[in-house]
Order: structure tokens, then C-alpha cells, then sequence
């Protein structure tokens, strides 16, 4: 049995080989190499191409920038593009006269990029236009000013409220648990460094000086920081020449550069879960959690999943007709990636099709037939055999041949040299491995459990619920101290807070009851789950009943802060023998204990003592003494009326 298997296992790699022989290597042609003053070079042509596609990255971005210095490569991506010396002062326009198209730049995180596509006869002009561009610089203060507008232009005007939003949203950032992170929980990876806000880089663009601008260029914008890619159809020995005329003088010498984060991810052997319940539709990722350590580990699996997919899709919908589409899903961070299959599906069939996905891929993994490796392999053979001619598909496969030199060490073969080199053994197991239950990778959505809306009834009834327990917690005190009386018996009414704080105050409170739910939640799942998110692993209908129930609990812990952390008095209603202050609380003051009423200023000391809020908070406030050596201090918008009225009622006027 054996040896049948390494036959046919055989006979599968020879139709593979014989196939591929037949196959041009699209890679072969790119010519890769580096000039003394250290700028890295990718050159690709092809007779058939129409137009010639020019790239310039510079390894600087918004990673290396501060408070201080944010924005500035954004603004000197904008004045790299000015020039005195050439028509309208701006090379984009200059490029765009020439016949060029797509002419832009983008600063990213850790790189900006310049590029144009031009008519394949320009090939060589452009290629000295831009080494004009990025080196030969003669800008003023009037590039500045018209930069400094076009890129407000772009971003929008700086907005008072903008400091106080961030600075809000920051402290909430910082008051609420640990955010749920597929890369640091199941990778290890470090979290990346905040950017500064967009409020300071509106603001610093408006200061920034010309010579500012101008160093933070001399600080980045050398030879050896920079990659220079040229796809289409020219000449290539023409090119290099062009290219050594024109940008191997340049001996210009940064001193900085921008540096990416370390990659070093490590799996934690536990399989990730999520369920996210009332999402609206029913779509899953199911796959598996890897790392991307091998070139040829990533060219398998994007093999594996996309025929997955297509073997699930003529199954789900073509026969049964229970789902719209399946899909391969590649993502991740820093060679932590999951490979995946993304599915959808209607309500009632949604589970049978996430049943049905994770037993064909357990299957796969258990015994991986020969002919489904070779229908992988032929499939994901068409990425290589169906690559267009024009210049933007020829930048594609520069940037796979970067990727494989930059971030995998590969500089002695090309991509599909490793896709040839696959074989069946190495093909089962990676699926083997990849998709080990310790690793699974499950994340689902789903749209209801008993019935469409159902969260958004829930919604409405803990809204409703939360206030008329806000308007009637003081019923706490009625039924305690046996307070009743009705409207009729109120001889008087006078509010103590100002509308406005009382909405305050009630937000407030939410605000603290919800970060302390948070907690309560994180830390308990933490300390007793050992898992921080071990409730979003749980699917139905478990997760169902904590969904029902979280609204009731926050509600009830609402009510305990709002109670008990705020003194918060609302209105006062004087009836025949008494005074009753009335909020969160009720307190009751007898008119035969009243001594005195004296107005006071208002004074920080007695801030909280007050019962009642305003924004006016300076004015004075009317002191009611008891004969009991209580003090009872009343805001009102005119403490002097508020006491004249009370002297009239104790006189019985």
C-alpha cells in the first residue's frame, strides 16, 4: 500500500514538473541590484507592455514622527513634489503635461511613496525626472505656504473641540480593560506605539518653517533609505545607464531611518474563538492561526484555502444552495496570519454550513487525497500564468520579488521557482499542522437566536428601564422612611439643579457603572476563566443568556452608583409640615426643627454639600440650621426670594 501511494505521489510531482516546464517563470526577467551610494533598484520589462510604471519608496513614515515633529513627512511628501525651476512649480501638473497619469504620493507608517505611469516612449525621461525630483530640490517659503494650504485642504481645518474629543477618548482608552487583540494574545506580539493625535498635525502644519521641512528631508531622503522600482516596456541596459548617470551621483547621507517593529511572533497552542451575536447577517472565518516563517508555507496554504473554498462553493451552493459565496482569507500582522475560509448564510442554514466547513477541513487534514493537491496546485498555477502586461501588473510582481528579498531572506529564487518545488508530502503536512485543533481560528458572526430585532427589543426595554429607575430610585427612600404625599399637598416647588447637570449627573453615572461593568467583567473572566475574553468564546445558546442578562446587571450596578456616589437633589416640595429634597434621595426636613436661614456666598469648601447643582455654581446659596445642629445648604437660582418664601410658609403666611 505504501508503495502505491509513493507511485502515484510520484507520478503527481512528474505531471506537476512537466506542466510547470511548459510555463514561463513571469519573475525570471526581474533584474534586481544595488548602487554604491546603497539605493536599491528592481527592473522589470516587457515587450508587450504599453506603459512604463515608476515607484520611489523612502523608509520614513508617521512611526518615527512625535508631537512635536507630526506631520512632517506628510508635508515634505507634498514639497518633494514643488520646484521652482519647473512649469506651474509643481511636478505633478509638470508629469501630468508630459503625458504621465496616477502621478501621487502616500506616507504610510513606516514608508512614503512616490509614483507616475507614463507612455513606454517616456520610460527613460521619466526615470531622470524623478531623480530630479527627489534630489534636486529648490523650494521656498511660497511652495510652503501653497503646500501648507493644499494639504489642509486635504486633512480639514483644526477644530477647538478636536484637543477635548482626544483627550476624552483617551481617558476613556485608558480607564477601560485591555482591548480584545488577536495578535498579542495569540502571538505575542508587541503592541505598536500610539500616533499622535490628527488635531496636533493640523495644528503643526500651520508652524512648521521651511527649514524644519527641509531637514527632516536631509534626515530621510538619502540613496541608501530609498527603493527604486520601474516596471514596463523599455530597454533594460539603456535604463541602467539612465539610472547610473542620474542617480548614482547622488552621494547624499541621512542619519535616520524608519524602523519597523520586531517580528517575532510565537504561538500560544490555543485555539481562538469569537462569537459576536446581532451582528445584522450569519458569516464565520474558520482556518487557522500560523506563522509566516516560510515562503512556502504561505504559497500552500493560499493553494489550500482557495481550492477549499471552491470545493465548498460548488457543494453549500451550487448543490444545496445554502450559501451566497465562499471565499479563501488571508490576513495578519508582523508573520503572525491566519488562513481561513469566509462563508455566509441564511438563518436556519447557517449552522448545518459552519458544521459541514469545519468537518471537510478536519477531514483535509486527517488524509489530503493526491488529486485535490493537484487541483490546489493547477488552480493557484493560473496566478503565474494569467499575469497581464501592463505596467501596474508588472509592479505586482516587483513587489512579491521585494517581499521575498526584504522579509524572507529569498534572494536565489524567484516565487514560482518555490511553487514548482512543492511536493504532496510537504503540501499535507503543513495542512496537518497549520489546522491542528490547538490552533484553530473560529470567528463568527450571527444575526439573532429566537427572532430577527430581538436585540434591538432588548435595547429599547433596558433603556425604558434604566430611566424609570433613574426617575424613581428615591421610591428606595418613600417606601423606607414611609414618605407619602401626592401634588396636591405641595405648597411650593422649587428646583435645586440645573437641568443640564442633571442630564450630567446621569451620564455620569453611566459612564462609571459602564467602565465598572467592563472591569467587573474582564477581571472576573481573568481571575476565575483565566481568559479576560472567555465570555466572547462561548457560542449559543450559552452566550444567549449572557447576553440577556449583562443589560439587567449593568442596570442594577448603574443604580448602586447613581445611589450612592451622588448626591444629587433635583427639586424641593414644601408641604404643610415639612420640606422633602428630592433626587436619587429623598431627605425631609420638619418645619419645628428649623432654627435659622441665613443666605451664604458660595465657597469650594461646601461645593458638595450642596443639594442641587448648577452651572451658575458662584451664587449664594440659602443655609436652613435645625435644632438637631444639621445644616442643610440649597442652591437656587435667588437664595434671597427662595428665603423670603420660606419665611412665610414657617410664619404660616
Amino acid at each position: 500500500m505504501k508503495l502505491i501511494t509513493w507511485i502515484l505521489s510520484f507520478m503527481l510531482l512528474l505531471c506537476m514538473n512537466a506542466y510547470a516546464e511548459n510555463i514561463k517563470d513571469p519573475y525570471k526577467d526581474i533584474h534586481y541590484y544595488k548602487l554604491d551610494n546603497g539605493l536599491k533598484i528592481y527592473l522589470l520589462t516587457n515587450e508587450k507592455a504599453v506603459n512604463t510604471r515608476i515607484s520611489v519608496t523612502v523608509n520614513v513614515g508617521t512611526d518615527v514622527e512625535n508631537k512635536k515633529t507630526c506631520g512632517l513627512s506628510h508635508l515634505v511628501e507634498h514639497i518633494v513634489f514643488r520646484d521652482q525651476r519647473v512649469p506651474h512649480r509643481d511636478y505633478v501638473d509638470y508629469l501630468e503635461d508630459e503625458g504621465a497619469t496616477y502621478v501621487n504620493g502616500y506616507t504610510r507608517r513606516y514608508e512614503t511613496e512616490y509614483f507616475a505611469t507614463i507612455d513606454s516612449s517616456k520610460s527613460y525621461w521619466i526615470a531622470k525626472i524623478f531623480a530630479q525630483m527627489l534630489f534636486d530640490k529648490k523650494v521656498s517659503d511660497k511652495d510652503l505656504k501653497a503646500e501648507r494650504g493644499a494639504i489642509t485642504a486635504e486633512t480639514g481645518e483644526k477644530n477647538w473641540y478636536e484637543k477635548y474629543l482626544w483627550g476624552i477618548s483617551t481617558l476613556m482608552e485608558k480607564a477601560s480593560p485591555p482591548k480584545d487583540n488577536l495578535y498579542i494574545e495569540s502571538f505575542g506580539l508587541e503592541r505598536l506605539k500610539k500616533l499622535p493625535p490628527d488635531y496636533i498635525e493640523k495644528q503643526n502644519y500651520r508652524i512648521f518653517s521651511l527649514e524644519d521641512v527641509m531637514q527632516h528631508y536631509d534626515a530621510y531622503y538619502y540613496p541608501a533609505n530609498m527603493t527604486l522600482k520601474i516596471a514596463g516596456n523599455f530597454d533594460i541596459k539603456q535604463m541602467k545607464s539612465i539610472i547610473e548617470q542620474h542617480y548614482g551621483p547622488i552621494t547624499l547621507k541621512g542619519t535616520a531611518s524608519a524602523k519597523h517593529p520586531p517580528e517575532n511572533p510565537k504561538l500560544n497552542n490555543k485555539p481562538f474563538y469569537r462569537f459576536i451575536e446581532e451582528s445584522g447577517s450569519n458569516t464565520g472565518y474558520i482556518g487557522g492561526k500560523y506563522i509566516l516563517d516560510n515562503y512556502k508555507k504561505y504559497l500552500i496554504l493560499k493553494a489550500y484555502t482557495k481550492n477549499l473554498a471552491k470545493r465548498l462553493q460548488q457543494y453549500l451552493r451550487n448543490k444545496l444552495g445554502t450559501t451566497y459565496s465562499i471565499s479563501s482569507s488571508h490576513f495578519g500582522d508582523r508573520k503572525a496570519y491566519i488562513a481561513a475560509i469566509c462563508f455566509d448564510g441564511l438563518h436556519k442554514e447557517f449552522e448545518n454550513n459552519l458544521q459541514i466547513v469545519k468537518k471537510t477541513i478536519q477531514k483535509d487534514r486527517e488524509h489530503l487525497d493526491d488529486k485535490i493537491i493537484f487541483d490546489a496546485l493547477k488552480d493557484y498555477k493560473k496566478n503565474y500564468t494569467s499575469v497581464e502586461h501592463d505596467s501596474r501588473s508588472l509592479m505586482s510582481l516587483i513587489s512579491t520579488a521585494e517581499s521575498l528579498r526584504e522579509k524572507h531572506n529569498i534572494s536565489d529564487k524567484s516565487s514560482f521557482e518555490i511553487f514548482q518545488s512543492i511536493t504532496p508530502d510537504e503540501f499535507r503536512n503543513i495542512i496537518k499542522t497549520t489546522f491542528k485543533p490547538e490552533n484553530s481560528y473560529s470567528y463568527i458572526y450571527r444575526d439573532y437566536y429566537f427572532f430577527p430585532m430581538e436585540m434591538l427589543l432588548l435595547s429599547i426595554i433596558t433603556i425604558i428601564t434604566l430611566f424609570l429607575a433613574y426617575y424613581k430610585i428615591n421610591l428606595i427612600d418613600r417606601i423606607k422612611k414611609a414618605i407619602s404625599y401626592t401634588k396636591r399637598d405641595v405648597l411650593m416647588k422649587r428646583r435645586l439643579s440645573n437641568r443640564f447637570l442633571g442630564v450630567m449627573v446621569f451620564i455620569s453615572a453611566s459612564i462609571i457603572a459602564s467602565l465598572s461593568f467592563a472591569w467587573l467583567k474582564y477581571l472576573g473572566q481573568k481571575y476565575i476563566m483565566g481568559d479576560g475574553f472567555y465570555i466572547s468564546t462561548i457560542d449559543i445558546p450559552y452566550s444567549y443568556i449572557i447576553t440577556i442578562v449583562s443589560p439587567f446587571l449593568y442596570i442594577i450596578l448603574f443604580l448602586v452608583i447613581y445611589r450612592f456616589l451622588f448626591n444629587y437633589y433635583a427639586h424641593m416640595d414644601v408641604i404643610k409640615n415639612k420640606i422633602y429634597l428630592v433626587g436619587n434621595k429623598i431627605q425631609s426636613i420638619h418645619k419645628d426643627h428649623i432654627k435659622d436661614m441665613v443666605i451664604e456666598k458660595w465657597t469650594i469648601k461646601n461645593f458638595f454639600k450642596n443639594k442641587g447643582y448648577s452651572i451658575l455654581f458662584w451664587k449664594p446659596v440659602l443655609r436652613i440650621q435645625t435644632d438637631q445642629g444639621q445644616s442643610y445648604y440649597l442652591r437656587t437660582n435667588n437664595a434671597k426670594y427662595l428665603k423670603e418664601d420660606l419665611e412665610k410658609w414657617l410664619n404660616n403666611v
